[in-house]
């Protein structure tokens, strides 16, 4: 009897083991079956990356209705539905990548809201950016450059390499240093600027920029978790490139405020170097390129680019000592070129055919 009773127990508790596995088995199934038939979005762009103003086509997967359309978070009208597609003038005021949300409602009736991101490449073709030489000066064939910049009258500069880089003030008219301080050598020196009586100098891959009174005494040194390239400043906003398209804007204390992406009308602008700001442009020299473009700050777009190729000295290795020294003097409304081991230090004029004085940044 007893034993009846133990075997009537345990095929009992089989069977309900049998039927709890049953039973995940069966949940498990569903939840599976749940997510394979996630509702997939609606819209898809056919094109992802355009000039300003250009229309972007975006694929409609099925009929909808209600359709409403917001780019970078603003409600736009500027939009028309034609069967299965939205045509959308891709209006935004500065290049780079925008967000693109289109919401409404879908064939059964159901709301629905799709995140979509495209490119915005400039939608100015630059001017060819005339120049003048009208004067030359020595400059140290020893100094990889890296920085370039007058502050009240003197011009300064900063070099690169390991175990090579400093900081200088330096004597126009001989190219000698007046002034040097050199960086530890684990440091790649790279761009400077000047403001408000405080020196700051880039590292390349340090990750550190260095604060210099004008006697060249350090006062401290901040972070920053990119590469560092150029250096400019507009009032007391500093302007960095990291070699990337971006130029980022910091306070004095390197704190990040905002960033702007570079682009001309075929697509984002790389490598950007040295840099150098006057009257809302920057003037970037693109590294291993002959090339300065002139950027305007509001937007993004490159607006004109001078090629120094005819200026480059005969004797350097122009795939190696590159251009990369701009600095703008602004009593003479003149700017300074060099380069990375360049014997001369150029003084020319820029302009721009049809574009004014106040547009050219001059």
């Amino acid at each position: 009897m007893l034993f009846m009773m133990r075997y009537a127990l345990l095929t009992a508790f089989s069977v309900f083991l049998l039927s709890a596995c049953k039973q995940d088995k069966k949940e498990t199934t569903t939840s599976t079956s749940t997510e394979t038939t996630e509702k997939q979005p609606i819209a898809s762009l056919t094109k992802s990356a355009g000039r300003i103003g250009d229309t972007l086509a975006v694929h409609l997967s099925e009929a909808v209705s209600g359709v409403s359309v917001s780019i970078d978070g603003a409600a736009t009208t500027g939009f028309r539905q034609q069967k299965d597609t939205l045509r959308i003038k891709a209006n935004t005021p500065k290049t780079g990548w925008h967000q693109l949300i289109i919401s409404g409602l879908d064939a059964k009736k159901t709301a629905f809201a799709d995140t979509l991101s495209f490119e915005a490449y400039s939608d100015i073709k630059p001017a060819d950016v005339d120049y003048t030489v009208l004067q030359t000066y020595p400059h140290e064939k020893s100094s990889f450059t890296q920085g370039l910049e007058f502050y009240k009258g003197d011009l300064y500069e900063g070099t690169g390499q390991n175990g090579q880089s400093k900081l200088m003030k330096v004597d126009l008219k001989t190219g000698k240093a007046m002034q040097s301080r050199p960086l530890d050598a684990q440091h790649f020196g790279e761009g400077i600027t000047i403001v408000n009586d405080k020196i700051y100098q880039l590292t390349w891959t340090s990750g550190v920029c260095f604060q210099y009174t004008m006697d060249f005494t350090p006062v401290t040194s901040f972070n920053y978790h990119t590469q560092g390239w150029g250096l400019t400043h507009k009032d007391t906003t500093l302007i960095m490139s990291d070699g990337s398209n971006k130029l980022y804007f910091l306070t004095p204390t390197f704190r990040k405020t905002a960033e702007i992406a570079v682009y001309d009308d075929k697509g984002p602008v790389v490598n950007l170097n040295e840099l150098e700001y006057v009257n809302g442009y920057v003037y970037a020299n693109i590294w291993q390129t002959n090339r300065i473009a002139r950027i305007d700050l509001n937007t993004g777009k490159v607006v004109g680019y001078l090629d120094i190729t005819k200026t480059i000295p005969p004797t350097i290795n122009a795939t190696e000592d590159v251009l990369n020294g701009i600095a703008y003097q602004p009593q003479e409304r003149l700017f300074y070129i060099t380069g990375k081991n360049w014997p001369t230090l150029f003084k020319v004029r820029v302009s721009a055919p049809g574009i004014p004085a106040s547009v050219a940044g001059l």
